[in-house]
């Protein structure tokens, strides 16, 4: 990706180590009453990549052409994400994937994700964001989710952005 990209010296500063990683194991029980109830509401991942292996009951939605589509588990497959961060370093070239997840009504759901993050103190340089840490983005998603009650995410970042 970054050869592809052309990226010069400084947009690739946000090295990547085995401290920008970490795997999180998602459960979302069964048996909901309501016809769409939702184990994750949409949002977009912070992170540069988002390695994730579904289990067989499915429930992962995506948007994409303005419309969900359902992404039908594939035995044996991972599927990769791309996250808020390789959108700011791709200067918007790479989207960010907004995606949700169903609960199943019969059936407990499991995934398992790998992000990977640029390193804490690294500055992302894009050419349509201001120049932010991984750090700062962490805190005013944390900022805006407590007092919007939800994450607003790169457009706090965008260059000439109304604040």
């Amino acid at each position: 990706m970054v050869k592809n990209l052309n990226l010069c010296p400084k947009q690739t500063e946000c090295s990547l180590d085995e401290s920008t990683g970490f795997v999180r194991l998602y459960r979302y029980p069964s048996g909901s009453s309501v016809d769409k109830s939702w184990g994750m509401m949409e949002h977009t991942d912070s992170s540069l990549l988002s390695i994730v292996n579904q289990d067989q009951v499915g429930g992962l939605e995506i948007f994409k052409d303005n419309k969900w589509l359902l992404v039908n588990p594939i035995s044996n497959t991972l599927l990769v994400h791309i996250g808020d961060m390789m959108q700011a370093i791709s200067d918007d070239r790479y989207m960010s994937v907004k995606h949700r997840v169903r609960v199943n009504k019969q059936e407990e759901r499991l995934s398992v994700c790998y992000f990977v993050f640029p390193e804490k103190g690294s500055v992302v340089h894009s050419s349509k964001y201001k120049p932010f840490t991984y750090t700062e983005f962490q805190q005013q998603v944390q900022n805006d989710t407590n007092t919007l009650g939800y994450k607003v995410g790169l457009q706090r970042f965008k260059l000439n952005a109304p604040v």
